[in-house]
């Protein structure tokens, strides 16, 4: 009988999550969301975790939309992180685990400060194919894709 054993795949991280700096990072994106001071976090995608730090509301930012999207006040980022970010529907809709998966076999692991980016990015007409992605400076990338959405 012959058996096959298939060694389990090491997942790349889906975000990460920081020391909150200030939302000046984020370039001209600030400007849109002025009660959010606060960038706790990113996805491996480039979506930005933001929060307001007087009121404790967390939003999540995604460039390629153009848009953010509350989600409520949390008494600390741990409460964040377990309610929104480890949400099975939060984590396959925006997350996309099985797609950072496809990716990262593809472009390797992402150094520190890096996430990954398709090329071109997808309101510019590109595939998001996982081939089509490289990696790149997670804050270069906020303003980039702001100046070409004409922030």
């Amino acid at each position: 009988m012959l058996s096959l054993f298939f060694k389990k795949q090491k997942h790349p991280p889906l975000y990460y999550l920081i020391n909150p700096v200030s939302a000046e990072m984020l370039g001209p994106w600030e400007k849109h969301f002025p009660a959010f001071k606060q960038v706790i976090g990113y996805s491996s995608l480039g979506s930005f975790f933001l929060r307001n730090p007087n009121s404790n509301e967390y939003i999540v930012l995604h460039p390629y939309k153009g848009a953010a999207k509350s989600y409520g006040s949390h008494k600390s980022v741990n409460a964040f992180e377990k309610s929104v970010l480890k949400e099975p529907g939060f984590e396959e809709y925006v997350l996309r685990p099985d797609h950072v998966l496809a990716v990262s076999q593809v472009v390797g692991e992402l150094p520190q400060g890096h996430i990954y980016i398709p090329q071109p990015y997808p309101f510019l007409g590109g595939s998001d194919a996982p081939e089509t992605y490289n990696h790149g400076d997670v804050w270069v990338f906020s303003h980039i894709v702001a100046q070409m959405m004409d922030l």
